[in-house]
């Protein structure tokens, strides 16, 4: 069927855009490198396959559209550099962008001359566009793997500030092959182009930061602005120096970032998705106007040609400027294996394989074929194998097993301490609250006084541990945007918060973060039913978990030292928060047992209320010791089965307390049945409260007539342990 040319144009760019994101789609799913994807697409779409993209119908459009879609792809590069990161490695990482750069030009340009036979202007302009390695292939494929974060600091800044030296480097030889004129003068050309670019991108990227802080761009129209404004320095840098905005953007994007204006996070994340369709449409466009056949016309010599650039050149690159890095040599291996090239380098060698095909050039077919064909090698090989290799070689990064819980008070020191014995993972307290902070650092718990909503607060000491996040405040729309905020730093898988929604409104309501207890009370108001004796949490072995399950109870579960939150499970240890009222175990915190070797009952009792005197500095000790004392010697509470219950109404009590003497091998004091005192329940009572008295003595009775329950309480050598064994059997 007949088809005009504009058709074929819009079609070409519609498909090319649409078909490069649902590769984006497919390589999540299928885990595999995108550019694998958008390569074998654009060349399965293009003229040499389906024929349904027709990249030629563009015409010098295409170059356009390319050179605009490099400018988005390196400004946002620019923009994603962590200050933090050339700190890790700044020797090595300076080393690659100059050493590291005339080791891979001169050796790949030597392959080329000695293997290809070109002459040495048309060799050096080949290897120049290799330098670049491609960070918008690089960044995706190092989330996969996960490697340390030094490696992937060194990787990353040499990725994104490699690419305008490449592309210089690349337009120098480029000149030198087609424009007339002394070495000196293209030096020159080449000093003009570095002055214009830092000047333009240094004035540009704080004139953006100074207009978004002084809150003159209106929110709605940040990100739109900060497109259009890249856009523009890339733009007049070229108008004064032609390829001058590469340079531009980079640094512009670098400044911008490094200053952290407002909103950077949404800033990133625009640009992060006009990237992802930049690199869908570039490498369609690109891979679809290859021709398969110039590729057999590079002879076989280019297996040798390639095979000395990915295991010869690199690894001396690496091995070079790694001296004195403090690197491993597993780290340098690993380095060595990985320089995929991208979007940058085959972009050049389309642009200059277009520009020599009008001159007439007799080899400029060679350089979009040669670069492409580095391109695919070092993507498929080094993309497929990095992930093995970074396991071989054991450079992965270290499980982060950390959390950072928003919230300070007593609930989230609970779920710490649970996750800290449990994991071995470290637990930091973050709020602005100071006071809740203090008590909680006195508790010997991490802390960190600051806003939680910013991704900046944690220093490194902590940054390299945190893995996972816990909002327990009592907003819930806070702790949901505290999650949104953290999604770009922690998996999503590892985002927790406390909501107060349904299930159902959940998922009405959408994201980010696993929405946590919504039938419970507000993390503060459990924290106040904790201290103050009206709810237990506790942790319960597997074997206790199943009845606790039926009624919502557990709250977190451990199973291979990691947390779940999965309540249905009731074959693990877990976490149980159980809500009373005032009842024996409600007086019954782990602080409230004692332990004790052989000795005379009444010293037992004295020793008790000291400790009590300590723990509560208003306990009536004078009265209590005397009068609880007095009575105990004449008549001691003794009940069945190695069980005492002293016990006291005392004047100046608001609330019941209750307090434990657990003396493992007895004392020679027997109960009417003949067993020692093993455990002395000291139960004492406001004045004004007799039936709440009673109803604990009662209580106590109940577990004294249990000897098998007694048993058990006898042999328990942990506090913890004792009080949730006494929750389990009394709730």
């Amino acid at each position: 069927m007949f088809m005009d040319q504009s058709y074929l144009r819009l079609s070409t760019l519609v498909l090319a855009i649409f078909v490069g994101v649902i590769f984006f789609v497919f390589s999540k799913h299928l885990k595999v490198p995108t550019v694998v994807l958008l390569l074998l697409g654009g060349l399965l779409m293009g003229p040499e396959g389906m024929g349904v993209i027709h990249p030629e119908t563009l015409g010098p459009s295409l170059q356009l559209i390319i050179t605009l879609s490099v400018a988005i792809i390196l400004f946002e590069g620019g923009l994603t550099l962590n200050p933090q990161g050339i700190k890790q490695a700044p020797t090595i990482i300076w080393a690659l962008l100059t050493v590291g750069v005339l080791v891979t030009w001169l050796g790949a340009s030597a392959l080329i001359y000695y293997f290809l036979h070109h002459s040495i202007p048309m060799s050096l302009l080949a290897g120049s566009l290799i330098i670049v390695t491609g960070p918008t292939v690089i960044g995706p494929l190092l989330k996969k793997i996960n490697i340390k974060d030094k490696l992937f600091n060194i990787l990353h800044w040499e990725g994104v500030l490699v690419d305008p030296i490449g592309v210089f480097i690349a337009i120098l030889c480029f000149e030198w092959l087609t424009i007339e004129g002394s070495v000196i003068s293209h030096f020159l050309v080449l000093a003009e182009r570095l002055l214009v670019g830092i000047i333009i991108g240094v004035v540009g990227g704080r004139t953006i930061n100074s207009l978004l802080r002084k809150n003159i761009i209106p929110q709605a129209q940040i990100n739109i602005f900060v497109f259009a404004s890249a856009l523009l320095l890339f733009g007049v840098s070229d108008f004064f120096v032609h390829e001058a905005g590469i340079l531009a953007v980079v640094i512009a994007g670098l400044i911008l970032g490094w200053s952290n204006p407002p909103h950077l996070k949404d800033i990133k994340q625009f640009k992060s998705e006009l990237t992802e369709i930049a690199i869908a449409l570039v490498f369609i466009l690109l891979a679809a106007n290859l021709k398969l056949n110039n590729f057999s016309n590079l002879g076989w010599n280019i297996i040798y040609v390639l095979v000395g650039i990915v295991f010869l050149i690199r690894p001396i690159s690496i091995f070079i400027c790694g001296i004195g890095s403090g690197l491993s040599i597993k780290e340098k291996l690993f380095l060595s294996s990985f320089a995929p090239r991208g979007v940058v380098a085959g972009s050049m060698a389309s642009l200059f394989g277009v520009r020599l095909s009008t001159q007439g050039h007799p080899n400029a077919v060679f350089l979009e074929s040669f670069t492409f064909a580095v391109i695919a090698t070092t993507i498929v090989i080094q993309g497929l194998s990095a992930g093995a290799l970074a396991n071989i070689l054991k450079v992965q990064a270290a499980e982060k097993k950390g959390w950072l819980i928003v919230g300070a008070h007593h609930f989230s020191e609970v779920i710490a301490k649970f996750i800290t014995r449990n994991t071995g993972g470290l637990c930091v307290i973050v709020d602005t609250n100071k006071e809740a902070l203090q008590i909680c650092k006195q508790h010997g718990f991490n802390t960190i006084e600051a806003n939680a909503l910013s991704t900046e607060i944690l220093p490194p000491i902590y940054g390299q541990t945190i893995g996972n996040i816990l909002a327990l405040t009592d907003n819930r729309e806070l702790n949901q945007l505290i999650c949104e905020n953290w999604a770009d730093e922690i998996d999503s898988a590892n985002l927790n918060r406390w909501s107060s929604a349904t299930i159902e409104d959940e998922i009405k309501l959408g994201g980010k973060g696993r929405a946590l207890w919504p039938t419970l009370s507000r993390p503060t108001q459990i924290a106040y039913d904790i201290e103050n004796n009206h709810a237990i949490v506790r942790q319960v072995k597997k074997q206790d978990t199943q009845n606790l399950a039926k009624s919502n109870q557990i709250l977190m579960s451990i199973e291979n030292n990691k947390i779940i939150f999965d309540k249905t499970n009731n074959t693990l240890d877990a976490l149980v928060y159980l809500p009373i009222a005032h009842s024996l175990v409600s007086l019954l915190p782990p602080r409230h047992i004692f332990y004790f070797s052989p000795m005379d009952y009444n010293q037992i009792l004295a020793k008790v209320i000291e400790k009590v005197a300590n723990l509560y500095p208003a306990f009536p000790k004078d009265y209590v010791k005397t009068n609880l004392l007095q009575r105990e010697n004449k008549f001691p509470t003794t009940l069945a089965n190695g069980v005492a219950a002293p016990h006291i109404h005392c004047p100046n009590l608001t609330k019941p307390y209750c307090f434990i003497a657990h003396i493992p091998n007895g004392i020679d004091l027997k109960t009417f049945d003949g067993h020692k005192i093993h455990l002395m329940f000291i139960l004492l009572s406001p004045n004004d409260q007799p039936e709440l008295h009673l109803k604990l003595l009662a209580e106590i009775a109940t577990i004294g007539s249990d000897l098998k329950l007694i048993q058990q309480l006898i042999a328990q050598r942990d506090s913890e342990l004792f009080t949730a064994l006494l929750s389990k059997n009394l709730n």
